[in-house]
Protein backbone atom coordinates (compact mmCIF):
# COMPACT_ATOMS: atom_id res chain seq x y z
CA UNK A 1 0.00 0.00 0.00
CA UNK A 2 0.99 3.41 -0.73
CA UNK A 3 1.93 5.73 2.08
CA UNK A 4 0.72 9.24 1.77
CA UNK A 5 1.04 12.08 4.09
CA UNK A 6 -0.85 15.38 3.83
CA UNK A 7 0.37 18.60 4.71
CA UNK A 8 -1.48 21.40 5.64
CA UNK A 9 0.02 25.16 4.95
CA UNK A 10 -0.55 28.35 7.08
CA UNK A 11 1.49 31.52 7.34
CA UNK A 12 3.73 31.49 10.03
CA UNK A 13 2.73 32.35 13.22
CA UNK A 14 4.52 34.87 15.76
CA UNK A 15 5.18 32.17 17.86
CA UNK A 16 7.37 30.11 15.47
CA UNK A 17 8.95 33.18 13.75
CA UNK A 18 10.43 33.78 17.05
CA UNK A 19 11.73 30.35 17.56
CA UNK A 20 12.82 30.14 13.66
CA UNK A 21 14.94 33.75 14.89
CA UNK A 22 16.65 32.74 17.82
CA UNK A 23 17.92 29.64 16.06
CA UNK A 24 18.98 31.52 12.74
CA UNK A 25 20.66 33.66 15.05
CA UNK A 26 22.89 30.73 16.91
CA UNK A 27 24.18 29.53 14.02
CA UNK A 28 24.87 32.56 11.96
CA UNK A 29 25.59 35.88 13.96
CA UNK A 30 24.59 38.37 11.64
CA UNK A 31 22.77 41.36 12.72
CA UNK A 32 19.47 40.80 11.57
CA UNK A 33 16.67 42.21 13.72
CA UNK A 34 13.52 40.04 14.82
CA UNK A 35 11.70 43.27 13.04
CA UNK A 36 13.15 43.14 10.20
CA UNK A 37 12.40 39.49 9.78
CA UNK A 38 8.61 39.96 11.07
CA UNK A 39 8.31 42.34 8.25
CA UNK A 40 9.84 40.10 5.61
CA UNK A 41 7.05 37.55 6.78
CA UNK A 42 4.50 40.37 7.24
CA UNK A 43 5.50 41.93 3.47
CA UNK A 44 4.64 38.39 1.48
CA UNK A 45 3.04 35.94 4.14
CA UNK A 46 2.54 33.84 1.05
CA UNK A 47 6.02 32.74 0.56
CA UNK A 48 6.61 32.57 4.37
CA UNK A 49 4.77 29.26 4.98
CA UNK A 50 4.39 26.57 7.93
CA UNK A 51 3.95 22.96 6.74
CA UNK A 52 2.15 20.73 9.68
CA UNK A 53 0.51 17.23 9.97
CA UNK A 54 -2.55 16.48 11.64
CA UNK A 55 -2.24 14.65 14.95
CA UNK A 56 -4.57 14.34 17.18
CA UNK A 57 -7.07 17.08 16.46
CA UNK A 58 -3.93 19.91 16.48
CA UNK A 59 -1.79 20.97 13.72
CA UNK A 60 1.86 19.53 14.25
CA UNK A 61 5.09 21.84 12.45
CA UNK A 62 6.89 19.41 9.99
CA UNK A 63 8.75 22.34 8.73
CA UNK A 64 8.97 25.82 7.34
CA UNK A 65 10.42 28.03 4.48
CA UNK A 66 10.74 31.55 4.06
CA UNK A 67 11.52 33.15 0.63
CA UNK A 68 12.32 36.62 -0.16
CA UNK A 69 10.87 38.18 -3.80
CA UNK A 70 13.34 40.83 -4.50
CA UNK A 71 13.39 42.73 -7.79
CA UNK A 72 16.08 42.00 -10.06
CA UNK A 73 18.55 44.61 -8.97
CA UNK A 74 18.90 44.04 -5.61
CA UNK A 75 18.50 40.52 -6.22
CA UNK A 76 21.60 40.85 -8.78
CA UNK A 77 23.57 42.79 -5.66
CA UNK A 78 22.68 40.13 -3.23
CA UNK A 79 23.83 37.18 -5.21
CA UNK A 80 27.81 39.16 -5.19
CA UNK A 81 27.47 40.48 -1.68
CA UNK A 82 26.48 44.31 -2.73
CA UNK A 83 24.17 44.29 -0.21
CA UNK A 84 23.69 42.22 2.83
CA UNK A 85 20.56 39.57 3.96
CA UNK A 86 20.30 42.03 6.58
CA UNK A 87 19.86 45.07 5.07
CA UNK A 88 16.90 43.54 2.67
CA UNK A 89 14.13 46.41 3.01
CA UNK A 90 10.67 45.11 1.88
CA UNK A 91 9.47 48.60 1.46
CA UNK A 92 12.03 49.09 -1.00
CA UNK A 93 13.41 45.83 -2.44
CA UNK A 94 10.08 43.33 -2.40
CA UNK A 95 8.44 42.41 -5.93
CA UNK A 96 4.89 44.38 -6.22
CA UNK A 97 2.86 43.54 -9.29
CA UNK A 98 4.41 44.90 -12.35
CA UNK A 99 7.69 45.90 -11.00
CA UNK A 100 6.95 47.85 -8.32
CA UNK A 101 8.67 47.12 -4.49
CA UNK A 102 6.78 47.02 -1.33
CA UNK A 103 3.73 44.46 -1.94
CA UNK A 104 3.15 40.99 -1.99
CA UNK A 105 0.87 39.15 -4.25
CA UNK A 106 -1.60 41.29 -4.72
CA UNK A 107 -5.18 40.32 -6.77
CA UNK A 108 -6.10 41.65 -9.83
CA UNK A 109 -8.76 43.89 -8.19
CA UNK A 110 -6.05 46.04 -6.22
CA UNK A 111 -3.66 47.22 -8.52
CA UNK A 112 -3.28 47.56 -12.50
CA UNK A 113 -1.27 45.30 -14.62
CA UNK A 114 1.33 46.24 -15.78
CA UNK A 115 4.34 44.86 -17.26
CA UNK A 116 6.41 41.84 -15.66
CA UNK A 117 9.03 42.57 -13.18
CA UNK A 118 11.86 40.45 -13.41
CA UNK A 119 12.17 38.78 -9.57
CA UNK A 120 14.51 36.70 -7.89
CA UNK A 121 13.29 34.09 -5.13
CA UNK A 122 15.96 34.36 -2.38
CA UNK A 123 15.57 31.77 0.65
CA UNK A 124 16.29 33.18 4.03
CA UNK A 125 15.77 30.03 5.91
CA UNK A 126 14.30 26.40 5.21
CA UNK A 127 13.96 23.79 7.63
CA UNK A 128 12.03 20.70 8.33
CA UNK A 129 11.24 19.71 11.64
CA UNK A 130 11.80 16.49 14.15
CA UNK A 131 8.24 15.92 12.82
CA UNK A 132 8.93 15.29 9.45
CA UNK A 133 11.41 13.20 9.93
CA UNK A 134 8.96 10.96 11.64
CA UNK A 135 6.66 11.15 8.73
CA UNK A 136 9.82 10.17 6.61
CA UNK A 137 10.40 7.52 8.15
CA UNK A 138 7.01 6.19 8.20
CA UNK A 139 6.73 6.44 4.34
CA UNK A 140 10.18 4.76 3.97
CA UNK A 141 8.32 1.83 5.93
CA UNK A 142 5.80 1.20 3.00
CA UNK A 143 6.41 -1.07 0.42
CA UNK A 144 5.33 1.08 -2.30
CA UNK A 145 6.35 4.66 -2.75
CA UNK A 146 4.84 6.96 -0.56
CA UNK A 147 3.53 10.67 -2.13
CA UNK A 148 3.20 14.00 0.09
CA UNK A 149 0.12 16.07 -0.72
CA UNK A 150 0.01 19.70 -0.23
CA UNK A 151 -3.28 21.71 -0.77
CA UNK A 152 -4.52 18.87 -3.49
CA UNK A 153 -1.23 19.13 -5.29
CA UNK A 154 0.86 15.87 -4.59
CA UNK A 155 4.55 16.05 -4.77
CA UNK A 156 5.77 12.46 -5.27
CA UNK A 157 8.37 11.32 -2.50
CA UNK A 158 10.54 14.51 -2.95
CA UNK A 159 12.47 14.99 0.22
CA UNK A 160 11.59 18.36 2.25
CA UNK A 161 13.55 21.05 0.56
CA UNK A 162 12.21 19.58 -2.81
CA UNK A 163 8.74 19.52 -1.89
CA UNK A 164 8.95 23.19 -0.22
CA UNK A 165 10.50 24.48 -3.18
CA UNK A 166 7.73 23.13 -5.57
CA UNK A 167 5.06 24.25 -3.20
CA UNK A 168 6.51 27.67 -4.01
CA UNK A 169 7.49 27.66 -7.01
CA UNK A 170 3.91 26.44 -7.61
CA UNK A 171 2.37 29.70 -5.90
CA UNK A 172 4.44 31.64 -8.16
CA UNK A 173 2.68 29.92 -10.89
CA UNK A 174 -0.71 30.32 -9.71
CA UNK A 175 -0.23 34.02 -8.87
CA UNK A 176 0.86 34.49 -12.45
CA UNK A 177 -1.61 32.64 -13.85
CA UNK A 178 -4.26 34.41 -11.94
CA UNK A 179 -5.99 36.97 -14.66
CA UNK A 180 -3.52 34.95 -17.48
CA UNK A 181 -0.78 37.03 -17.92
CA UNK A 182 2.85 36.45 -16.23
CA UNK A 183 3.46 39.10 -13.63
CA UNK A 184 6.33 38.02 -11.96
CA UNK A 185 9.46 36.45 -14.79
CA UNK A 186 11.21 34.56 -12.07
CA UNK A 187 14.95 34.37 -12.96
CA UNK A 188 16.15 32.01 -10.52
CA UNK A 189 16.30 31.01 -6.81
CA UNK A 190 19.49 32.28 -4.21
CA UNK A 191 19.83 31.24 -0.91
CA UNK A 192 22.67 32.11 1.75
CA UNK A 193 24.26 28.50 3.01
CA UNK A 194 25.61 28.67 6.53
CA UNK A 195 25.80 24.73 7.56
CA UNK A 196 27.45 21.86 6.33
CA UNK A 197 23.97 19.95 5.72
CA UNK A 198 22.55 22.89 3.82
CA UNK A 199 25.63 23.49 1.46
CA UNK A 200 24.77 19.69 0.86
CA UNK A 201 21.52 20.01 0.33
CA UNK A 202 21.54 23.49 -2.14
CA UNK A 203 24.42 21.47 -4.01
CA UNK A 204 22.34 18.46 -4.51
CA UNK A 205 19.37 20.60 -6.03
CA UNK A 206 21.74 22.44 -8.28
CA UNK A 207 22.14 25.56 -6.79
CA UNK A 208 26.02 26.52 -7.73
CA UNK A 209 28.25 28.62 -5.58
CA UNK A 210 28.38 32.93 -6.67
CA UNK A 211 31.69 33.56 -5.15
CA UNK A 212 30.59 35.82 -2.44
CA UNK A 213 31.49 34.50 1.53
CA UNK A 214 30.52 35.92 4.63
CA UNK A 215 32.55 34.41 7.44
CA UNK A 216 32.13 35.41 10.97
CA UNK A 217 34.96 35.24 13.71
CA UNK A 218 34.42 35.56 17.50
CA UNK A 219 36.91 38.45 18.92
CA UNK A 220 37.55 39.84 22.41
CA UNK A 221 37.54 43.49 23.48
CA UNK A 222 37.80 45.44 26.07
CA UNK A 223 35.89 48.20 24.05
CA UNK A 224 32.19 48.97 24.21
CA UNK A 225 30.80 46.92 21.09
CA UNK A 226 28.36 48.08 18.48
CA UNK A 227 24.62 46.53 19.23
CA UNK A 228 24.76 45.16 15.59
CA UNK A 229 28.15 43.17 16.51
CA UNK A 230 27.45 41.38 19.94
CA UNK A 231 26.99 37.02 19.80
CA UNK A 232 24.39 36.02 20.62
CA UNK A 233 25.28 32.08 21.95
CA UNK A 234 22.67 30.32 22.62
CA UNK A 235 20.22 32.28 22.15
CA UNK A 236 21.43 34.61 24.71
CA UNK A 237 22.20 38.25 24.39
CA UNK A 238 26.13 38.32 25.58
CA UNK A 239 26.56 41.60 25.35
CA UNK A 240 27.79 43.02 29.01
CA UNK A 241 28.87 39.38 29.67
CA UNK A 242 33.04 39.80 30.15
CA UNK A 243 35.46 37.12 30.59
CA UNK A 244 37.35 36.67 33.61
CA UNK A 245 39.52 39.24 31.86
CA UNK A 246 37.00 41.83 31.27
CA UNK A 247 37.00 41.29 27.70
CA UNK A 248 33.81 41.53 25.80
CA UNK A 249 33.40 38.72 23.08
CA UNK A 250 32.31 40.04 19.89
CA UNK A 251 32.11 39.10 16.45
CA UNK A 252 34.40 40.08 13.46
CA UNK A 253 33.07 39.53 10.16
CA UNK A 254 34.99 39.05 6.98
CA UNK A 255 33.73 39.34 3.40
CA UNK A 256 34.90 37.51 0.36
CA UNK A 257 33.91 38.96 -2.68
CA UNK A 258 33.52 36.99 -6.28
CA UNK A 259 36.67 36.98 -8.30
CA UNK A 260 38.85 37.73 -5.10
CA UNK A 261 41.52 35.26 -3.80
CA UNK A 262 41.42 33.84 -0.06
CA UNK A 263 43.88 31.79 1.27
CA UNK A 264 43.95 32.63 5.17
CA UNK A 265 43.00 29.20 6.94
CA UNK A 266 40.01 28.97 9.21
CA UNK A 267 40.51 28.30 12.31
CA UNK A 268 39.07 27.42 15.93
CA UNK A 269 37.54 31.13 16.38
CA UNK A 270 34.94 30.88 13.11
CA UNK A 271 31.12 30.94 13.86
CA UNK A 272 29.86 30.84 10.77
CA UNK A 273 30.96 30.57 7.31
CA UNK A 274 28.11 31.15 4.97
CA UNK A 275 28.46 31.22 0.65
CA UNK A 276 25.94 32.60 -1.26
CA UNK A 277 24.64 30.18 -4.15
CA UNK A 278 21.96 30.69 -6.58
CA UNK A 279 20.34 28.51 -9.03
CA UNK A 280 19.17 30.47 -12.39
CA UNK A 281 16.08 29.34 -14.36
CA UNK A 282 16.76 27.46 -17.07
CA UNK A 283 15.81 29.72 -19.77
CA UNK A 284 17.36 32.40 -18.07
CA UNK A 285 20.45 33.89 -19.89
CA UNK A 286 22.36 34.51 -16.71
CA UNK A 287 21.90 30.62 -16.38
CA UNK A 288 24.70 28.11 -15.21
CA UNK A 289 23.31 25.17 -14.33
CA UNK A 290 21.24 22.64 -16.29
CA UNK A 291 18.67 21.44 -13.44
CA UNK A 292 15.35 22.62 -13.97
CA UNK A 293 13.51 23.64 -11.23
Amino acid sequence: MTISSLLHTSQISDALLHTIYASDQEMYPAPLTYERLQSWRDACPELSVCFSVSNDGSQQPVGVIIVLPLVKKYWEDLLVGKIKEVDIDAAEMFAGVGGSGGSSMKKESEVHLQAPVEVGLHVFHIERFTAWDAEDALKKSSARLATVTVGGCEYGSKRFADMALAEIQRRVDAFNAEVGKRRWDVLGFSALTATPAGKKTFARLGFVPTGYKEIFRLVETSLPSSPTSVVHLNGDDSRGARNSAGLLPTVSATYIYPGEAHTEKLGSDVVSESEMTVRYRATSPEKTSSVRW
